[in-house]
């Protein structure tokens, strides 16, 4: 039996940036925080099994218990984040080099005007991408601090993290 999922496929996870990328209201965003709304954007569900949420996903709590959990089992998403990353370091890098993204200091910033019409048609007419969920995982976690003991690393499980 041949079981697909779309995180260990390259050119999903292209697709999933550009459209972050794409959709996000800031002009760059950092490279955590980008790993971190990729791998919500696979796992929805797993937002519901923190104990308790950063301050601006508080705000958003009803979008995150109306999520269904999914029918297959989920494993350690501490594992799943980590190879998840090996996945998105590598199409982060194929994207700069074809100059639909630039990283600078740590930061991500798409070049627009490299995506065809045909992709943003795309972008446009995918309804997961125009549902309230994505639109708060592009809303409110670019406002969510990361680090420290009360910051979305700690929180979430999936990163070290550092106090201060």
């Amino acid at each position: 039996m041949i079981l697909y999922h779309p995180a260990y496929d390259a050119y999903h996870c292209s697709y999933r940036i550009l459209s972050i990328l794409y959709f996000i209201d800031d002009t760059s965003i950092s490279h955590e925080m980008i790993r971190f709304i990729d791998f919500y954007y696979l796992y929805p569900h797993l937002l519901k099994r923190m104990g308790s949420l950063p301050r601006p996903l508080n705000y958003k709590k009803k979008i995150i218990d109306k999520l269904e959990d999914p029918f297959e089992i989920t494993p350690n998403p501490r594992l799943m984040f980590y190879e998840l990353g090996k996945t998105q370091e590598s199409v982060l890098k194929s994207l700069e080099g074809k100059l639909f993204v630039n990283s600078d200091n740590g930061l991500i910033k798409l070049n627009i005007e490299s995506l065809s019409e045909r992709l943003i048609e795309s972008f446009n007419s995918d309804e997961f991408l125009s549902c309230d969920f994505f639109k708060m995982l592009l809303e409110s976690f670019p406002k969510v601090n990361l680090d420290g003991p009360n910051g979305f690393k700690s929180k979430s499980g999936l990163m070290e993290f550092r106090y201060g």
